[in-house]
């Protein structure tokens, strides 16, 4: 048994009047590419590829595994002894001319324009997109001019407050270590929080740093007391504009909302409209599962596709989306 996060994606095309769905053009463009590996699919890194591998229909789903791989790589090993000062390491080819390390595996339901994923280390629902137009495009299917995009479903009930948007808020937590600098010490032990200090860092500390004037000298270290006693500390920042230009911060949130749909980091941000707040956890749906695996150590595909089904039919059923071509 394995814990898998599902999330969930509506396709958005950028040309609407060819009236067809997610669904069915990746269906069309799949059996066009019957053999596996005609669907491959290089990427920036050397030597490193992608590829949807199994897929068929299941429940009125379109359903399908995408793994990655670099071709040639070797998978690096320790051998773990008690008494060694040091561990041994090597590497392991893979076993046989035509076999290959996968570096990990994705899983997709997708109906009409509704996509389920269960995303992986290294392949997210940016890597399908990125994935999916091209095998779109490849086919024919999809003009160079145009593209999908797997976008976040606002709630339902809340979609038309979109158009009033105010602003964004986005945060997000300043990196803390420990200071290089010892600190004082009391017969051998640190003598309270108070001596501690911590260096800030990370992106948040930089945009901060990079959004105030030069006359103001941020700290370089803080007291982990008073970080203690906060709990946290996080950068904030609000974007807003004039209400007399509604038309500029509608097109301003839908790029903003568009450059947002992949992100999984640690930044959060809120939607500020005239009648109230739409968070981010509002906006990105996901649900944890589990699925049991089979004697390999990998996922049984019957029951990963039960569980996605079954959540596109609870998200439908709680009015949370809704299934459109």
């Amino acid at each position: 048994m394995t814990t898998k996060n599902l999330i969930f994606k509506v396709a958005r095309f950028n040309n609407e009047a060819n009236g067809s769905d997610l669904q069915s053009l990746l269906t069309s463009a799949l059996k066009s590419k019957s053999a596996a590996l005609s669907r491959r699919q290089s990427t920036d890194h050397e030597g490193r590829f992608r590829l949807i591998n199994y897929n068929g229909p299941f429940k009125g789903l379109r359903v399908g595994e995408m793994f990655d791989y670099t071709r040639g790589h070797q998978q690096p090993t320790a051998e773990f002894d008690d008494d060694a000062e040091q561990l041994e390491l090597s590497s392991i080819a893979p076993p046989g001319d035509k076999t290959e390390f996968l570096h990990s595996i994705l899983y997709f339901g997708i109906q009409g324009n509704a996509v389920i994923l269960a995303q992986s280390t290294s392949l997210k629902s940016l890597q399908f997109e990125e994935y999916v137009n091209w095998l779109l495009r490849e086919e024919g299917v999809l003009s160079d001019e145009d593209f999908v995009a797997l976008c976040d479903q606002p709630p339902i009930e809340k979609e038309k407050e979109l158009g009033n948007t105010k602003g964004i808020e986005v945060k997000a937590p300043v990196d803390l270590s420990p200071s290089k600098t010892p600190a004082p010490r009391v017969s051998g032990e640190i003598s309270d929080t108070k001596s501690i200090s911590l260096k800030p860092s990370g992106s948040a500390w930089e945009a901060l740093r990079t959004l105030l004037p030069a006359e103001i000298n941020l700290p370089s270290k803080l007291s982990a007391s008073d970080i203690m006693r906060e709990r946290s500390l996080e950068v904030r920042l609000f974007l807003t504009w004039s209400n007399n230009q509604k038309d500029d911060s509608t097109e301003l949130m839908d790029d903003i909302s568009n450059q947002l749909r992949h992100v999984d980091s640690e930044l959060d941000y809120t939607i500020h409209t005239r009648s109230g707040k739409i968070t981010r956890d509002e906006i990105k749906l996901k649900k944890p599962v589990s699925v049991p695996t089979n004697s390999k150590g990998l996922i049984r595909r019957d029951e990963m596709w039960e569980r996605i089904k079954n959540w596109l039919n609870e998200l439908v059923s709680d009015d949370k989306i809704v299934i459109d071509a």
